[in-house]
Formats: C-alpha cells, sequence, structure tokens
C-alpha cells in the first residue's frame, strides 16, 4: 500500500511479470548499485577479520549518532509547530474578538 506522500520520497510504481505493482525508491537503486559493484570487485578485494570488526563498530557508532541527531531535530520540530500553533491562535482571537 502506497501513501499520498510516495512522491516526496522519489517512489516509482512499476508492475512486475505477475502485474502486482511495486515501488522501487531512490535508496532502492543506491543499495543494488553498491551490491553490484560489491559483486563486481569481490573477487580482487579481502578484508582482515579485524578491519571487518571496527568497521562494524564504527558503523553502529554512526548510527547511533544519526538517531540522536534525528531524535534531537524532532523534538525541535515540535516546539517549532507548537509555537507557530500558538502565534496562529494569538492572531486569530486578535481578529475574531478585536
Amino acid at each position: 500500500m502506497f501513501s499520498h506522500f510516495d512522491f516526496l520520497f522519489g517512489e516509482e510504481k512499476s508492475k512486475n511479470v505477475d502485474g502486482k505493482i511495486f515501488g522501487h525508491t531512490e535508496s532502492h537503486f543506491l543499495q543494488e548499485s553498491v551490491r553490484a559493484s560489491e559483486i563486481e570487485n569481490k573477487n580482487g578485494i579481502f578484508y582482515d577479520e579485524d578491519e571487518v570488526k571496527i568497521a562494524i563498530i564504527h558503523a553502529r557508532q554512526d548510527i547511533v549518532l544519526l538517531v540522536a541527531i534525528l531524535s534531537r531535530t524532532n523534538i525541535l520540530l515540535r516546539w517549532i509547530r507548537f509555537i507557530l500553533v500558538a502565534i496562529f491562535l494569538v492572531i486569530a482571537y486578535r481578529f475574531l474578538f478585536f
């Protein structure tokens, strides 16, 4: 089921062989291109086990940082919404009763 806001995220709808509708987002295309390049370069690249563990730790740290930033941004946006609603109510009150 697609939401009404799919156009905001670059959603493209197409039909598969069975005629069912499915979507490809821009992130899906990026993910597939990374997979394809890894498969293409897999024969010549060998990763050390310690490098993989360090990379996983760094990736987890990055994800935690992104979640923290997005959480803070969400809180700020809620405050902005609250302030805008308050301003709208004050303006509406002034126009209706004065």
